[in-house]
């Protein structure tokens, strides 16, 4: 994916420059919100949906109840309230499935600092592995070349400079480039750089968690609706709850800046949610939706 993942890169690389103050923790953070302004439209439509759904639910429920035990009718009948009301049923999980090949976009660019953030070429980046390589330093990836050479400014070859190389810490706590591990204890000195970053799964997952429930809440209202009820099919409903515990396993497999990309994410998942609702809301009002 990486003709994909260029174009990413390049914004990415532009916002740390000059926006971010070269500073990769906030770098993320406006990656984000330009992420989340290129969607905004796919989102709208999303919520747009499930307020429809939700608006229809009562005779969903009637047709349920009108031919119980009769799956296939009750299938037909949906279907043709979803067409009578102008409904896609599964256009509310586009924007759900597009995060995930711009989840593995991020984790390229995260993983990858020097060719999508710094902009070095291929050719310049084995010249380095090489030379960290030569020192009996072994490295397994761009991730582990940037950091050598963020701690030995004086081995930088002249090729590139020190501004070249891509400061991964935010805050200055935490190494957005390291993997976070459950046994930080075992690192030696090390687990004052892995003790900080083991908190980004746990915000990532929460973040998760704290999102489906104001989404929930917001477009189904505070009572507590019965299951069948809830327009969203039963399987997608249960995949849906299952994600954010999939985000918490990844995050303990990837660089701490994929985690803190999803964390930022889902907040401002909330924050869009809210503003549409209100949107929404003022339309209706209004009499326009």
């Amino acid at each position: 994916m990486d003709f994909i993942a260029r174009p990413f890169g390049v914004l990415m690389e532009f916002i740390y420059n000059n926006l971010a103050f070269h500073n990769y923790g906030l770098a993320i953070i406006v990656f984000t919100l330009f992420v989340k302004i290129l969607f905004l439209p796919l989102s709208i439509k999303q919520q747009r949906s499930m307020e429809r759904q939700q608006a229809i639910a009562p005779e969903l429920e009637a047709i349920r109840n009108k031919y119980k035990g009769d799956n296939k009718r009750i299938q037909e009948e949906q279907m043709n309230l979803y067409s009578k009301y102008n409904i896609s049923p599964m256009s509310g999980c586009l924007p759900m499935l597009i995060q995930f090949p711009l989840i593995i976009i991020i984790y390229q660019i995260v993983r990858q600092p020097l060719t999508y953030i710094a902009g070095i070429s291929s050719a310049v980046i084995l010249r380095l592995r090489n030379l960290v390589a030569a020192t009996g330093v072994r490295v397994t990836d761009e991730i582990g070349i940037n950091s050598y050479f963020l701690n030995n400014v004086d081995k930088i070859p002249a090729e590139i400079s020190e501004k070249s190389l891509v400061n991964m810490r935010f805050l200055k706590i935490f190494d957005l480039g390291v993997t976070p591990k459950i046994q930080f204890w075992t690192y030696g000195n090390e687990w004052k750089i892995y003790l900080p970053i083991l908190i980004i799964p746990f915000l990532a997952v929460g973040s998760s968690y704290l999102q489906m429930w104001i989404t929930n809440r917001i477009n189904n209202g505070p009572k507590k609706k019965k299951d069948s009820e809830n327009p969203q099919p039963g399987g997608l409903a249960s995949i849906t709850k299952f994600l954010p515990l999939m985000t918490f396993v990844i995050a303990f497999m990837v660089p701490a800046g994929l985690g803190f990309y999803w964390t930022v994410s889902n907040l401002f998942n909330i924050l869009q949610t809210i503003l549409i609702k209100k949107l929404f809301n003022i339309k209706k009002k209004e009499g326009s939706v």
